[in-house]
């Protein structure tokens, strides 16, 4: 059996995944994780969603992981280790991953390269402001996001870093890691550098051939296995972006989306493209399935 564990308003992102009929998996709540009654069953765990837990909660996950780790569960995603959105784009800058860097509003760090952005740490949404080019500009911005509401000390500064992959046309990229799998997964394209769910019929059919080899391939899984490495993440999603030839990692999402049995596209090779990636979503979850673990071990 395999628990994803999740916040309780977030639940839908691998809904989906109860109604595969070859996978026994459960989609629970930090809170009935943590209000269970008796002996938690042996399984495997799936932590997501920590960087949105408080700080006790956070705690408490931390310990339960280790507790379920100790009793035999197979458990993906140690809270206590994992990096947060800042902590992450700070550490692949450092580590010469990024060549653009972030910064805490509530550290008083000034940017070093333009233009910039807003985000609020621990929010996988859009961010909090457009492109920024100046200081005076930031000052404003900053200004409205606390008029706003956002708090100073959730509020990151991010240096822009995007390129196109032709004229006009922007692309996310996105690896998954499943245990000790990275999995290609399917490309966004949209015409405006913020690309977060993108714009139907917008790419060219060559470009479908090419992110058809990016599902099979997986071309950028040396790449992406150090930064979930660093970022101490087991399972995710890291999105990121080409700039000079080089991934640019964006963020890894712990909870992402799944969607294995979308609408159909109107090009085919997307379809195929999706079916390949279900294909090996699900064989790569099967394969971290406790159950299944020590049924191959003959237990």
């Amino acid at each position: 059996m395999i628990l994803i564990v999740t916040m309780a308003n977030h639940r839908y992102t691998h809904k989906s995944l109860e109604e595969e009929a070859d996978l026994d998996l459960r989609v629970i709540s930090y809170s009935e994780l943590f209000n269970h009654q008796g002996d938690r069953p042996v399984a495997t765990y799936v932590f997501t969603d920590f960087d949105r837990l408080a700080g006790f909660a956070l705690d408490r996950a931390a310990l339960l992981y280790r507790e379920l780790r100790d009793q035999g569960s197979v458990v993906l995603n140690d809270p206590a280790l994992a990096l947060g959105r800042f902590g992450l784009l700070r550490a692949l800058n450092r580590a010469g991953i990024n060549m653009f860097d972030a910064y805490r509003v509530d550290a008083l760090e000034k940017p070093t390269r333009w233009p910039v952005f807003l985000r609020v740490e621990g929010d996988h949404g859009k961010p909090v402001s457009g492109l920024i080019d100046t200081e005076e500009q930031l000052g404003s911005a900053l200004e409205k996001s606390v008029h706003d509401g956002v708090p100073r000390s959730l509020s990151v500064i991010v240096e822009y870093a995007a390129e196109p992959v032709r004229p006009g046309l922007f692309r996310k990229l996105s690896v998954f890691r499943v245990g000790d799998r990275l999995l290609g997964y399917t490309c966004v394209y949209d015409d405006n550098w913020l690309v977060k769910y993108g714009k139907p019929s917008i790419a060219t059919p060559e470009l479908y051939d090419e992110e058809y080899g990016f599902v099979s391939a997986n071309p950028f899984a040396e790449a992406l296995k150090p930064v979930f490495d660093l970022a101490g993440v087991d399972y995710g999603r890291a999105d990121f972006g080409l700039v000079g030839g080089r991934p640019q990692i964006y963020e890894i999402n712990t909870n992402p989306e799944i969607k294995l049995r979308p609408p159909p596209a109107k090009l085919q090779r997307r379809n195929e493209s999706v079916e390949l990636f279900r294909s090996n979503y699900l064989e790569a979850m099967r394969a971290i399935d406790r159950a299944q673990q020590l049924g191959h071990q003959g237990v």
